[in-house]
């Protein structure tokens, strides 16, 4: 409920901003949402992902207390680069301010409980609250459709709105009461961030893969294209979100698993690919066949929108449409190398991924036709699931 009521709402933002604002500004909102995403990303750290399976396994609530106050701290320097990263982004860019527009998303994120209250089973109370608040922005970015700061709103009000949310929670998952009793020092905050400093990597890359290709856009497509693509993009990303929910919601119980033993955890992993390949064809299926109808929906019945904008739509939802199966098909594999703390493996999959992304936008500098442009995200899904699968035999076969 959570990830789906994000994605709902990361959907039902575009047709406003679609019918509001001009295809330039919309391009430069997907692209200041990109970054903040990245941003986000280098503040998380990784730490809700390997947070989660340490609550697990702990055996008492000081352990509980020791693990949410270290993730809180290993959060604080990446929390001030992120900071100073997007002040400088904004000081010499056109747009700068978009981009001290995301700055609520960076410290939302610093403070981000989610990690503690999923390992918990305590998610409910979060889920409906962040429903309410998330409709309580949508109203607000939908009364301000015409004011010219549109594209501004929208960003500092979601990532205002994300941050309240979970500054309500911020006693319960980080144990206030004993911050400063359990806050590790100097020496053990730089051993916790070489420990994460590849799953982070990871997400870096991960999330490069889609943001270089945003940026290097406006260099070959035209702004009605880049619009279309933003669309198709966050329609992928909320497919991602919701298949890393799902993913992270059996992660406590695959953490048991896999502590059993391997076939444990296959079986699981089995049983799960096979309802995330079910559900993901059924969508893909969807995309392709009634583009016209999922158009419909994302832009809310409106029919004045520009016919260039809406063929490209139309040719990227058909392009994407097994994109979402390629992803279901990942997430365990990416599950299996966290459980298994094969955090170089990790890092190196994330790596490859990024050097074919950006071979990919060398080659259209070089002269790769234009036409290619909607294939990027089933050549950087379809990367990811074989190196990924191949990483994973290969770490089963020398273990």
């Amino acid at each position: 409920m959570l990830n789906i009521s994000n994605a709902v709402f990361q959907l039902l933002v575009i047709p406003i901003l679609i019918h509001y604002a001009t295809p330039i500004k919309l391009g430069v909102y997907f692209i200041a949402l990109s970054f903040g995403g990245l941003a986000s990303i280098l503040v998380n750290f990784g730490t809700s992902q390997t947070a989660v399976v340490e609550l697990r396994r702990a055996n008492n609530e000081h352990e509980k207390a020791i693990i949410s106050i270290e993730t809180l701290a290993v959060r604080f320097y990446p929390l001030l680069f992120a900071v100073c990263i997007s002040l400088g982004v904004a000081a010499v860019s056109n747009n700068g301010i978009y981009y001290i527009a995301i700055l609520p998303m960076l410290f939302a994120e610093y403070i981000n409980p989610q990690f503690y209250l999923i390992a918990q089973y305590k998610i409910n109370k979060y889920s409906i609250l962040n429903i309410l608040i998330r409709a309580l922005v949508l109203g607000l970015i939908y009364i301000f459709r015409n004011d010219d700061q549109l594209i501004f709103i929208a960003l500092f009000s979601a990532g205002l709105g994300m941050f309240l949310l979970n500054a309500l929670f911020f006693n319960q998952a980080f144990f206030a009461r004993h911050i400063h009793t359990f806050w590790p020092n100097f020496k053990r905050i730089i051993a916790l961030i070489k420990t994460h400093i590849l799953i982070a990597g990871n997400g870096i890359t991960v999330h490069l893969q889609q943001s270089l290709f945003l940026f290097a856009l406006p260099a070959f497509a035209s702004p009605i294209f880049l619009s279309a693509y933003g669309l198709i993009d966050k329609l992928i990303s909320s497919c991602r979100m919701m298949v890393n929910a799902y993913s992270a919601a059996i992660m406590p119980k695959a953490a048991g698993e896999h502590l059993q033993g391997n076939e444990q955890w296959r079986t699981l992993k089995k049983q799960q690919n096979s309802i995330l390949t079910l559900a993901c064809v059924c969508a893909g299926l969807v995309l392709y066949f009634f583009p016209h109808f999922i158009l419909s929906l994302l832009l809310l019945g409106k029919a004045n929108i520009d016919g260039s904008f809406m063929m490209e739509a139309i040719r990227l939802l058909k392009l994407i449409a097994i994109v979402p199966l390629l992803i279901a098909l990942n997430v365990l594999n990416v599950a299996e190398l966290i459980l298994d703390k094969k955090f170089k493996s990790y890092f190196g999959a994330g790596l490859i991924v990024l050097l074919i992304a950006a071979l990919f936008i060398l080659f259209l500098y070089l002269g790769l036709p234009n036409y290619t442009l909607g294939y990027y995200p089933m050549i950087i899904e379809g990367a990811c699931l074989v190196i990924y699968f191949l990483i994973i035999q290969s770490n089963r076969s020398n273990g």
